[in-house]
């Protein structure tokens, strides 16, 4: 019996990658495209899951590059054939890759089928006991995998007319690695729903095929039945697939019709398999379950400023209470939440990095949070996470809070009281007294009801009472001595505070006590 020389692709570029799979019959020539990397380091991991015969892979890569992949496959697989592609023309760049064990080298600029066909049958006959059999047509996971690209063969829905008769469609998958949590087992998963298909499913067309060795994807085509009770049958089947099968969660879609919609439909499919996130203890879901609710924004305006008054523990009501809503939204998807919680979080301990914590404890507690967050499997795992996050925030927080207490800023403001004739402001304050600017000035906002310009000139005044009342200071020294070096400016806060200016406070203050302390010349 032939079998099909397996073809692994490795390109950064995935644009490359889907006109290369679209360039040629594969499987009429006899090859196979088993899987896709995009750099050299993941395609050592699929090479021992996917077995390849011939690695095509570009040079110029992140992480690991064509030349060192070359390398590593003559070193642990010999018996697999490389084939280079590059956009460099350089005599010494093509002798390395030789060098390192590629059979040819392809520029990329010049890439054609026939060259490409060419260049694949040389490598196939270097294989070891291996006879290329050509002309045995594309197979049906080969004919949907292209009319699911963007680069499909012209005659791809015309070759599954063929396969499906009827009129009405609806699609059924599985994100197997993002489910599963790897693609080891998508060919055992394939099986058991196809499997499931012939029992649960008689009378009407279910195919099953692999897309991009990741996605598990059955198409159920029929004439009559109604809908509702196909989609019935679908759960009775994915019930029984679960027996075997226990973490499997398959999403199905609308209705459609037409072989025209296809692509289209397995787009909405391939993103709603990712719901997995928030349906914990669901085995299916259809579609119309997933209501498209819009992401409510997060209001990062608000939270920076609580942020930045210090006040975390509000800050961190305002995050739970988003998160919480989120969650009933089901949206936005995973990736987006979990982001925007870390992001989150680590604008506060940027925040307390800046007040002077230790910069290994933030790298700990920054670590914590990824991990935490990263590995919450649900939504309500993400709850959970973020609810042990909270409480150690807040006990951190209230382990910091004596530092920036009452008793701390009582200094400050004896301070202030009595160093106000200097020239102060809230900055050498805050550095004075290794504190948080941002927090003091919410201090005094908050605590005083009035900033701390305002709580100095208050100070102020109440010395320049104090001067007045001796009677046998002038105005004008009066002013220099508490800290004013424009008389009128001087005079205009005093009255604010007072309602008087400073001779009226004079004359009234020597009229309460009867003129014993001076009179009136």
């Amino acid at each position: 019996m032939s079998t099909y020389c397996r073809i692994l692709i490795v390109e950064d570029e995935y644009l490359t990658r889907q006109g290369i799979k679209g360039m040629i019959h594969w499987e009429q020539e006899g090859f196979q495209i088993v899987g896709e990397a995009s750099n050299g380091e993941e395609a050592l991991a699929r090479i021992e899951e996917l077995k390849p015969q011939i690695v095509l892979t570009d040079v110029v890569m992140l992480v690991m590059d064509g030349i060192a992949l070359t390398q590593a496959i003559q070193e642990r697989y010999p018996e697999i054939r490389v084939i280079v592609l590059s956009g460099y023309s350089d005599f010494e760049y093509v002798k390395s890759i030789f060098q390192h064990g590629a059979v040819d080298y392809i520029l990329k600029p010049t890439l054609n089928q026939q060259e490409l066909l060419a260049t694949l049958c040389k490598a196939a006959g270097q294989i070891p006991d291996f006879v290329l059999t050509r002309g045995g047509g594309d197979s049906f996971e080969s004919v949907i995998n292209q009319a699911l690209s963007g680069f499909p063969a012209p005659d791809a829905l015309e070759k599954l007319r063929k396969v499906f008769p009827y009129p009405h469609f609806f699609l059924v998958g599985m994100n197997v690695p993002y489910v599963l949590g790897n693609a080891a087992n998508l060919s055992r998963e394939a099986g058991i729903l196809a499997a499931g298909a012939e029992e649960f499913l008689p009378g009407v067309t279910a195919r099953v095929a692999t897309i991009d060795r990741k996605f598990l994807l059955m198409i159920v085509n029929y004439a009559a039945e109604p809908y509702r009770s196909l989609t019935e049958r679908v759960r009775k089947l994915v019930a029984a697939v679960r027996v075997k099968s226990p973490r499997a969660f398959y999403v199905y879609t609308r209705e459609f019709s037409g072989l025209g919609l296809l692509k289209e439909t397995y787009t909405r499919l391939a993103a709603l398999s990712r719901q997995r996130f928030y349906c914990r203890d669901v085995f299916i879901q259809g579609e119309d379950a997933f209501a498209p609710a819009a992401a409510e924004p997060f209001d990062a305006a608000r939270f920076n400023a609580l942020v930045r008054a210090s006040d975390m523990r509000q800050a961190l009501e305002q995050l739970d209470a988003w998160l919480r809503r989120a969650v009933d939204r089901h949206a936005p998807g995973e990736f987006e939440l979990k982001s925007l919680v870390q992001d989150a979080l680590y604008q506060m301990l940027a925040f307390w990095e800046e007040s002077g914590m230790d910069a290994e404890r933030i790298a700990s507690l920054k670590r914590d949070c990824f991990i935490r967050i990263s590995e919450a499997k649900f939504a309500e795992d993400l709850l959970e996470a973020f609810g042990c996050i909270r409480a150690d925030f807040l006990t951190l927080f209230e382990e910091r809070a004596p530092r920036q207490g009452k008793r701390s800023v009582q200094e400050i403001l004896d301070y202030v009281e009595e160093h106000c004739a200097e020239a102060l402001t809230l900055n050498d304050v805050a550095k004075r007294f290794n504190f948080n600017y941002s927090y003091l000035s919410s201090y005094f906002s908050a605590n005083s009801r009035e900033g701390f310009s305002e709580y100095l000139n208050r100070a102020r005044i109440r010395r320049a009472e104090e001067l007045l009342r001796k009677g046998d200071i002038p105005v004008s020294e009066v002013c220099g001595m508490v800290g004013y070096g424009d008389h009128s400016y001087f005079c205009k806060v005093f009255k604010k505070f007072t309602g008087k200016t400073p001779s009226e406070f004079r004359r009234q203050c020597g009229a309460a006590v009867g003129g014993k302390r001076w009179k009136k010349s």
